[in-house]
């Protein structure tokens, strides 16, 4: 099965690939090279901050990958309104399908793995055997590679899905005109592309092992594990938030115990106030420590929980609609039925992938405002930097007095 391969020059995809995609490329560069800087210190190191630097690193390349072709086809001229060229048909493959798919399976895994060592760290006790495994750097490091290393492997198969070959074919820009205004067709270079002989062999059961794999373990798997971690991770800051504030008010433990043991003697004497022995030894409870000094630990950990949360449902809310569209195409090509036409697939995919983009910028501020060590680690960042500023100009200026002298 021949066919010539042609990017899409939709009405909506001219726009977005060509001009929001860049942008959003660019903002999440910016923005995640900023929370290397941050993370990378040595004084941020942590297997909570490791994994949220191999996650920028992934989302980061994820959507940097394909911008190289979105700007040559979409920005820079009208190339999307002709064929791919033959020189740049294994590369565009590369850059927009396979790469992209690669980091995005990484950071889906990388998300996973940060919930549940989370969840690990808060729900289980200090000593047992599962967080002393789960929440070292030497762990965190073995779980990263081996994310990494798997998505590389679950998308290795598609390398060889396709063959290649160049063909001169009439350019689909039209007819260019000689010398004697005589029109002839423009012929161009074009890109061939074919399924090699084992795909095209078992392509149906080819196809359907592909994709049900990837929508099961790549996001239904992964989706439904984050929920159900998500939701643990919320009604343990809840619970620890009740014991905190019945800690925070010592004169509730005393009237409290002070109320049980009066109860107590009015039910046996009517009548008879409670003994002095009973009021004094009320009075004696030990009082806990003052809440500023409870509750600042407590409160910097459910923090970070509550940030990991957010990054969590912000993950949820973006990856949810694109397990379900796959979900579609999967019925669609196991059963060959059609249940969209192939302008509102090309839409829905590319309205997905746009959200999808648009969630990877937002970490960054999510960790600027959650996270206060965050926050003063990148004042500090600037602070330095102006300091140093200041002071190469005033040894500049100085120079510059004293050659004058």
């Amino acid at each position: 099965m021949l066919s010539l391969f042609v990017v899409d020059g939709s009405r909506i995809a001219v726009p977005v690939n060509g001009y929001l995609m860049p942008l959003i490329a660019l903002v999440t560069l910016v923005n995640n090279a900023l929370v290397l800087v941050i993370l990378l210190r040595r004084q941020m190191r942590s297997p909570t901050n490791a994994i949220l630097t191999a996650l920028a690193i992934s989302d980061t390349l994820t959507i940097v990958c394909p911008v190289p072709c979105f700007l040559y086809f979409y920005t820079v001229g009208q190339r999307y309104l002709d064929w791919v060229p033959y020189s740049w048909c294994f590369t565009y493959f590369c850059l927009t399908d396979y790469l992209p798919t690669v980091f995005h399976t990484a950071s889906i895994w990388l998300t996973a793995s940060l919930a549940v060592q989370r969840y690990v760290c808060v729900c289980c006790p200090v000593d047992s055997t599962v967080r002393r495994r789960l929440c070292t750097m030497r762990s965190t490091v073995y779980v990263i590679a081996g994310v990494f290393v798997a998505a590389v492997a679950s998308q290795a198969c598609r390398l060889g899905e396709l063959t290649f070959s160049s063909v001169r074919v009439p350019s689909l820009m039209g007819s260019i005109h000689d010398d004697n205004g005589t029109a002839a067709a423009d012929e161009v270079t074009a890109c061939q592309y074919e399924m090699s002989p084992f795909v095209l062999r078992y392509q149906t059961a080819y196809y359907s092992i592909y994709y049900w794999s990837r929508v099961l373990l790549i996001h239904v798997i992964p989706c439904s594990s984050l929920v159900v971690v998500n939701a643990s991770l919320i009604r343990t800051m809840q619970a620890a938030r009740r014991r905190r504030r019945q800690l925070s008010h010592p004169t509730l433990v005393i009237r409290q115990l002070n109320t049980s043991v009066t109860e107590t003697r009015e039910s046996q004497f009517e009548l008879q106030p409670m003994s002095t022995s009973l009021q004094a030894r009320a009075r004696a409870a030990p009082a806990p420590n003052p809440p500023c000094q409870q509750s600042s630990k407590g409160d910097s950990s459910t923090r970070a929980t509550m940030m990991l949360v957010i990054v969590v449902g912000v993950f949820l809310v973006v990856e949810v609609p694109l397990s379900v569209l796959l979900l579609f195409v999967i019925v669609e090509n196991t059963f060959d039925v059609d249940m969209f036409s192939d302008a509102t697939r090309d839409t829905a995919a590319i309205f997905v992938n746009c959200c999808i983009a648009v969630s990877y910028p937002l970490n960054f501020f999510i960790y600027c405002t959650m996270s206060q060590r965050f926050r003063h680690m990148f004042c500090e960042l600037f602070s330095c930097r102006a300091n140093l500023t200041t002071a190469l100009s005033a040894a500049v200026r100085r120079s510059a007095q004293i050659e004058l002298e």
